[in-house]
Order: C-alpha cells, then sequence, then structure tokens
C-alpha cells in the first residue's frame, strides 16, 4: 500500500512540475490571448446598417488562438484612419473610398498594415501626390449595408474613386434575407427585396424590436441548452489565471469537437459552437458552403441576382457622386488553399457526395459586375502564385488575410487601376506581385548560430577524433547513460529522472563545446 502511495504521489509530482513547465513555457513564449478576451469593443447598433463603429473606439483585437494582436482605432467617425481624414478634402488630395466587410476592416492586422492603408502608400508613390484612403469596411456588411452606407454617409466624402471589396465566399449569402437571417437564427439589418426588377427596401430604419423572428434557422438540430457542469468552477478559476488553460481551449475545440462538447457538459469549458456541429446529423452541410453548390439552388440563383442589382446601385450612386468606380474580388482561403479544401470535405462528410465548384462564386460575381458596369479585378491569381513560396497570406483558424495578404492585395490593386486605366496617372505603373519573405528576427538568428555552432563542434570532434573512434566513443556513452538510468529505476529513485536528464544534457554540451574550435575560449570564460 505504502508503495501504491508513493507512485501515485510521484505520478502528482510529475504532473504537477509539468504543468508548471509549461505554464511557465506558454507565458514565456506569449502563445495564449490575454485573460480578458477583446469581445466586439468597436461595434454598435445602427439604425440605417444594422450595426457601425462606436465612434472614437480603441481597443486590441487578438481571437482564442492568438494568431493575431493587433491594435485598432477608430476616428470620431467610425472609420478606420486618423481623424485627420474630414469629410472634405483638399484640392491636391485623389480620394478613395474603399467598401467592404472584414477584410477591408481588417481588425486581424495594426493600423498601418490594412489594405486600405498600404493601397494610400502606394498610389501616393505612384501618383506623386497626396492620397486619402477612406477605409469604410464594416465586418460583417454585406453589399445591401455598404449601398446604405455609402448612400447616408460616404457621400459626404466626395470621393474621386468608389472601390469595392467583393468577398463571394459569403457576401451573396449576407445580402438575401432567407439566407442570412437562416443563417444568423436572426434578423438583425435592413434587406432589400428584388421585386420585378427593382429593390425594395425592408425594415428600414432598422429596429430590433420590430424586426420579425426566424422560425426556420439554418440548423438541423437546435443548440443544446447545456447547465453548469460540476467542473465550472474550476475552469472559472483556470481561466483568467492560467496561460496554458486559455492555450488549450481553443485548440481542444478545434482538434476534437465531441471531446469538447463532452468537457463542455462537465463544465470545464464553455460551450460553443462544437455542441450545436456535434448535434447535427451526418448530412449536415453548413449553409456558408453551399455557395459552392454545382448548379447553384433557387434561393442561391436569387440572391445572386439581387446581389448584380445591388452592383448596380452602388455604380450609379458613384455616378452621380461624380466618382469612378472599380471592384476587386477577395478570394476565400478554401478557394486557394486545396488542402484546406480536403478539410472541409473531411468536417462534413456529406459534402463529399456532391457536387462543388470553388471558382464558382468568383465567376458570379465577376459577372454580376460586368452587368453593373462596374471595372473588376481577381486577387486569385496573385495570391496562388504567392500562397506556397513566402509568408502566409491568411490566417489559418481566423481565415482573414495576414500583413502581407493585405500588402500583396494593395500591389495587385495599384496594377489593375494603372492597366484598366481608371486611374490613367497610374498606366505604365506596374508593382512586383512576388511576396518577400520578412528578415529573420534576432531570437531566429540566435537559433541557427547554436545550431551552427553545435554542427561544427561536432564535425570538428568527428575531424579530430576519426570516425570510427568517435562512433565508438559515443556508442560508450550511449551505453553509459542506459546503465544510468536503468540503475535508478531499480533502485525506484524516480524522483532524480528529471535532474539525471538535466545533467547528461548539461554535460553533453560541456563535451561537445570543449571538442570544438571555440572551446578553448568557453573554457576561460568558465
Amino acid at each position: 500500500m505504502r508503495r501504491i502511495i508513493s507512485l501515485l504521489l510521484l505520478v502528482v509530482f510529475y504532473t504537477l512540475l509539468t504543468a508548471v513547465s509549461a505554464e511557465v513555457g506558454v507565458r514565456l513564449g506569449r502563445a495564449a490571448p490575454p485573460p480578458e478576451a477583446s469581445g466586439w469593443f468597436w461595434r454598435v447598433p445602427d439604425p440605417v446598417t444594422g450595426w457601425s463603429h462606436i465612434p472614437n473606439s480603441v481597443g486590441r483585437a487578438f481571437n482564442p488562438l492568438y494568431e493575431y494582436d493587433a491594435q485598432v482605432a477608430f476616428n470620431s467617425r467610425g472609420i478606420r484612419g486618423p481623424e485627420s481624414l474630414g469629410y472634405a478634402a483638399a484640392e491636391d488630395v485623389y480620394r478613395v473610398l474603399l467598401l467592404g466587410d472584414s477584410f477591408v476592416e481588417a481588425v486581424q492586422v495594426n493600423d498601418g498594415e490594412t489594405l486600405g492603408e498600404q493601397l494610400r502608400i502606394l498610389l501616393e508613390e505612384g501618383l506623386g501626390q497626396p492620397v486619402e484612403v477612406v477605409n469604410a469596411g464594416v465586418s460583417g456588411f454585406g453589399t445591401d449595408q455598404q449601398l446604405l452606407w455609402l448612400r447616408e454617409e460616404g457621400v459626404k466624402y466626395a470621393p474621386d474613386l468608389v472601390l469595392l471589396a467583393v468577398y463571394p465566399h459569403n457576401d451573396f449569402m449576407n445580402n438575401a434575407e432567407a439566407l442570412e437571417s437562416a443563417n444568423q437564427g436572426a434578423i438583425s439589418k435592413p434587406f432589400f427585396a428584388l421585386v420585378d426588377g427593382e429593390l425594395q427596401l425592408r425594415y428600414y430604419p432598422f429596429d430590433p424590436a420590430t424586426a420579425p423572428e426566424v422560425t426556420s434557422p439554418f440548423v438541423e438540430v437546435a443548440p443544446p441548452d447545456i447547465p453548469l457542469g460540476p467542473l465550472t468552477g474550476v475552469a472559472d478559476w483556470l481561466r483568467p489565471r492560467s496561460a496554458l488553460f486559455r492555450y488549450f481551449d481553443p485548440r481542444i475545440r478545434l482538434a476534437s469537437p465531441r471531446f469538447a462538447a463532452w468537457l463542455a457538459r462537465t463544465g470545464l469549458l464553455a460551450p460553443g459552437q462544437e455542441s450545436q456541429l456535434v448535434a447535427q446529423s451526418e448530412g449536415y452541410i453548413p449553409l456558408t458552403y453551399r455557395v459552392y453548390t454545382k448548379p447553384l439552388a433557387a434561393e442561391w440563383q436569387d440572391a445572386v441576382a439581387l446581389t448584380t442589382a445591388l452592383f448596380g446601385e452602388i455604380e450609379q450612386t458613384a455616378r452621380q457622386m461624380g466618382a469612378a468606380s472599380a471592384a476587386l474580388l477577395i478570394p476565400s482561403p478554401e478557394s486557394i488553399d486545396s488542402e484546406r479544401w480536403q478539410r472541409i470535405l473531411t468536417q462534413f462528410p456529406a459534402m463529399q457526395s456532391g457536387v462543388w465548384e470553388r471558382e464558382q462564386p468568383e465567376q458570379l460575381a465577376l459577372a454580376g459586375l460586368e452587368q453593373a458596369g462596374i471595372p473588376a479585378t481577381s486577387l486569385t491569381d496573385a495570391f496562388r502564385k504567392n500562397f506556397a513560396v513566402g509568408p502566409p497570406l491568411y490566417l489559418a483558424e481566423d481565415s482573414h488575410w495576414t500583413a502581407t495578404g493585405h500588402a500583396l492585395a494593395a500591389r495587385a490593386t495599384v496594377n489593375f487601376l494603372g492597366e484598366s486605366e481608371i486611374i490613367p496617372a497610374l498606366a505604365g505603373h506596374a508593382l512586383r506581385l512576388t511576396v518577400v519573405k520578412p528578415p529573420r528576427t534576432a531570437w531566429e538568428w540566435a537559433v541557427l548560430l547554436i545550431v551552427l555552432l553545435l554542427v561544427v563542434s561536432i564535425v570538428w570532434n568527428i575531424v579530430q577524433t576519426g570516425p570510427v573512434r568517435w562512433l565508438r566513443q559515443v556508442g560508450a556513452g550511449l551505453s553509459t547513460t542506459v546503465e544510468l538510468f536503468g540503475y535508478v529505476a531499480r533502485q525506484r529513485q524516480f524522483v532524480l529522472l528529471p535532474l539525471l536528464v538535466i545533467l547528461l544534457a548539461f554535460a553533453g554540451l560541456l563535451i561537445l563545446a570543449q571538442a570544438s574550435v571555440v572551446g578553448p575560449f568557453i573554457y576561460t570564460l568558465i
């Protein structure tokens, strides 16, 4: 009995030692997000568009996986840009009004790394005059909300160019009341309807209190009502105190949704989207991916027709302002990355038997923009050429652009504006669309130097002693190490094992140092 208790205490000791070591490592590596989630600190309800930015809101944006940590600031007009960016522009300033959703809003990157800011810098270099880019991107916005904002607020900026950033992956769904309300489970904004070829606006101005209830949300089984589990108190105590807990929480949800759903029932994890996904049947396919279905269902065809009409209204509004209009199409990560698409098919087995066309949303959007008279370019080719050869263009799980992705999009957009002569002064001004790897950090150089010194030490040792003798020495050392571990195990001194590993590692480094060309200098310092 005493031996069992000793063994259990030993297991507890090593478990705690491992947890403490991992906690220290996560904190030193800044691999976990802060205790308090960033939330939607910049969003407020809006009767015109459903929601908008809180004027003068400033904060720190990050996701649970801590893929990014960005400083985000909005000016007094709710625009992500400097306070000096007012309605009136100076006479010598070329002004671009950039409409879009979360890709344009870009809370995943710092203020100076957004598409809008990098586009401004490149345009100033190409035009040789001051340029202002009004970043009107708002996360979750569809083309309908962009049109409403343009009519209400955008016209006040009197831009020279209205540049529309289209995200075909979800813009069609965002614009269609039947699809968007089913996906969200609620009506949270005004919607347009296409009636006899004319756009009719509903729920405007928007009041959530008068919005009808959605009776058929797009889920086969409603999210389970999970009561507080017995370990809820433990999780509540760990979450603000343990970086290791915050590190593993989102990764468990991604790696094993079923296990995460079980942990939610125990209270160790807060209930999340995985609990709803696990409740669905094997035939469940998320609504957002049905835009790739070939052929499109009738409700999606209606959404495409509605979006095309909205494109036409944006073009007409821009023309009435005396501004040119243009559009750029943002590719979804799964349309660029075949491996990501395969993971989606694996996650939702019912999709494996369907016919899917990843190019379809972009083709439909391009056709709609052409019909509306808006010159457009796709960023797909530029992103595909650079996807596997340089730094990441998309965040792995968040799916938005990295700073590198924003930079590439800005360069491709400038080339398009010059080639199409939308901005005639840019004609012949072609930028390179090859992503350049960023310089190595000091930590990366330090690691490379250490590895290089170790390799040089080993090679020098082999040259000095000869290959055969060196192999014999290595074999003897390994044999001694095995005997030492065996002796400690036979004596049941398991508590000494971590100390033994540390001592052997230190001894190995000293042996390498002594045998290397820098050995004498190291021993001189010692």
